[in-house]
């Protein structure tokens, strides 16, 4: 719990002067593998991707559960990469898939191509399955 205190204000003291943008687009921070770890690992995730809600759950041990809004969950892998600061998902449909993320001026987000995907983090297992 501690260590996600520290990791919150080190991003809020890395932000800190990205968020005095001018109210335009969102400014963005892209996190660091471990700051990647700490954020996900043992913790639920819930957001919109491409307008669908769901909800994640990240294991620390690299299992992962995708439960979208209206059922249908799928379990995969997740790991971070140190040399590109970067997450990466399995899923059997897909294989490993790197994606950033990001902190903006409103909170977490994926970097998705040109579009940021949203999200809160919720301590411990927020899913059922």
């Amino acid at each position: 719990m501690l260590r996600r205190h520290f990791l919150a204000l080190g991003l809020a003291a890395i932000a800190t002067p990205a968020l005095a943008g001018d109210g335009g687009a969102p400014v963005t921070v892209q996190l660091t593998a471990p700051q990647i770890e700490t954020l996900l690992a043992g913790n639920t995730i819930v957001g919109t991707w491409s307008g669908s809600g769901y909800k994640q759950y990240y294991g620390n041990d690299g299992f992962t559960m995708y439960v979208p809004d209206g059922g249908g969950e799928d379990d995969g892998k997740w790991r971070v990469n140190a040399e590109t600061n970067e997450y990466e998902s399995w899923w059997s449909s897909t294989g490993w898939t790197p994606y950033a993320i990001v902190m903006t001026n409103v909170g977490y987000a994926w970097v998705n191509g040109e579009s940021l995907e949203p999200f809160q983090v919720f301590e411990g297992k927020q899913v059922s399955w």
